[in-house]
């Protein structure tokens, strides 16, 4: 529908609301609302909080459980989650879950066969951009954790490595939430930060699985490997600094760069033994997922 712009005294502008929006939430003269701009909208809301969401689960047995069943209606912004079982077992596995993905839930009640989570830190879930700077560090972390570990062999680090993708997953399913829930200050950007955060997080899974790898094998790709890794390094350092710094002279040498890198890749590739191949499927996967971002920011 549209509204005429009405001025009031020398500078207010006012613009009336729909009477059957307010006769609905009960809304009269003096009544406060809530205004949220962004970007060219203005967003008017009641300014009541929202009713919160609930829902049950049931989980038949412990072998039929998984972290996404827990995690997806957190994401989804439910603030209370009732999970019913019939083997004890899964309440470890809900506690875990909590503990490694679910930022501001806890279990509040819970016996033989039930127990309840619910969101206890509301106010947490407003600072979007500050979580997101702190994602970003962490990714570039643990691309450089991964090239540490590498030049020194040294198993403790590779621990590390992974202990950090841990963090950065709890850090990504959080931010879902965020933008699930209460949107981004700016709609137009919205939907490309949920995608850029989903690549960020998957680059960390690959570092994850190379880790994961050596850990398995007890062997360590070469030096040459190593070199392209801080290949990675460098042009995530790059897409750092556009994604805060915007400039489109910029975006040419992105595509240099990741030209330089993929070339590299398939030419190492082409002279490994089949035992690294794990390794450097994982290098091609991170170069794709890098030419994503710079096209998600491009």
């Amino acid at each position: 529908m549209k509204r005429k712009i009405n001025r009031v005294g020398p500078s207010t502008l006012t613009v009336s609301l729909p009477s059957k929006w307010a006769k609905n939430l009960g809304l009269k003269a003096g009544n406060e609302i809530e205004v949220e701009e962004r970007a060219n909208s203005l967003v008017v809301s009641n300014a009541k909080s929202p009713e919160k969401k609930e829902m049950t689960i049931h989980i038949p047995s412990a072998d039929r459980f998984l972290k996404r069943i827990l995690a997806t209606p957190y994401m989804k912004g439910y603030d209370s989650i009732k999970v019913t079982y019939d083997d004890p077992k899964i309440y470890t596995q809900v506690q875990e879950t909590i503990n490694t993905l679910l930022i501001g839930f806890e279990i509040v009640h819970h016996d033989r066969n039930t127990c309840i989570l619910k969101n206890i830190a509301d106010s947490i879930d407003d600072e979007y951009d500050q979580n997101q700077r702190k994602y970003f560090l962490q990714v570039k972390t643990v691309i450089h954790q991964l090239i540490d570990a590498l030049e020194k062999q040294d198993e403790q680090e590779l621990e590390h490595v992974l202990l950090l993708d841990q963090t950065i997953d709890k850090l990504h399913v959080f931010m879902r939430r965020i933008l699930n829930t209460k949107g981004y200050k700016d709609d137009t950007k919205g939907k490309s930060l949920y995608y850029i955060i989903n690549l960020l997080e998957t680059i960390s899974d690959r570092c994850r699985d190379i880790a994961r790898r050596i850990k398995e094998t007890k062997t360590y790709p070469s030096q040459n490997f190593i070199e392209l890794l801080k290949l990675i390094e460098k042009n995530i350092e790059f897409y750092y600094d556009l994604f805060y710094n915007p400039k489109n002279e910029k975006f040419f040498e992105i595509k240099q760069r990741e030209e330089m890198m993929l070339h590299k890749i398939i030419e190492q590739t082409k002279n490994q033994k089949p035992s690294d191949f794990l390794y450097y499927h994982c290098l091609l996967a991170i170069a794709e997922l890098m030419h994503n971002l710079s096209e998600e920011m491009g």
